[in-house]
């Protein structure tokens, strides 16, 4: 007998959808993304292309929170958060390859995070949600550094595991930040 997936809700549809598609574009990378690289390289648009999509992360995380704080609010802490975490990639001495990595988990573990919020706002027994995110998609992180050993054009990397899971943190401490700073505000 097939088990059905059951969501507590749409938003929490939405939100593990979307983090699915992000994991199928993380592991679609593992077999044409060094040559995309290579073509973007060629064409000069590497650096403007993450820039653009840091942007669009950064939008994601506004959205995000614009649901749940008072306009004005949400609006200046993800701006200031997106600030602060622009500056931070800009002063790490990190390849592009590196930055991806703190973007893709990044989202990834925000998405996830987000889906066990909503999860467990509807009654399911979720404890730790913050915790779980990290370890789901900083294991999914993993899981793509040891696909990476038996491609013979990838190189498996200690360090990118530990990449993945400092952007995994990243993401959801955003979340948490934000949500402590609105509690904060509203007392």
């Amino acid at each position: 007998m097939k088990a059905k997936i059951k969501f507590t809700s749409n938003k929490e549809r939405r939100l593990w959808t979307w983090a699915a598609a992000v994991l199928i574009a993380i592991y679609a990378t593992l077999f044409f993304g060094g040559q995309l690289i290579d073509f973007m390289v060629r064409q000069r648009v590497l650096e403007q292309s993450i820039f653009y999509l840091f942007l669009l992360l950064m939008l994601t995380f506004i959205i995000s929170g614009l649901a749940n704080l008072s306009r004005h609010l949400g609006f200046w802490v993800y701006v200031g958060v997106g600030v602060v975490y622009t500056m931070t990639l800009l002063r790490m001495d990190l390849s592009i390859a590196e930055r991806s990595h703190i973007i893709e988990y990044g989202l990834l573990a925000l998405l996830i995070y987000e889906a066990l919020v909503e999860r467990r706002r509807n009654g399911n027994n979720v404890q730790f949600p913050k915790i779980l995110a990290v370890l789901i998609a900083g294991s999914i992180g993993v899981v793509d550094e040891c696909i990476q050993y038996f491609i013979p054009y990838r190189v498996f990397d200690l360090v990118d595991i530990g990449f993945n899971f400092l952007a995994s943190v990243l993401g959801v401490f955003v979340s948490f930040v934000v949500s402590w700073l609105y509690l904060l505000y509203k007392q």
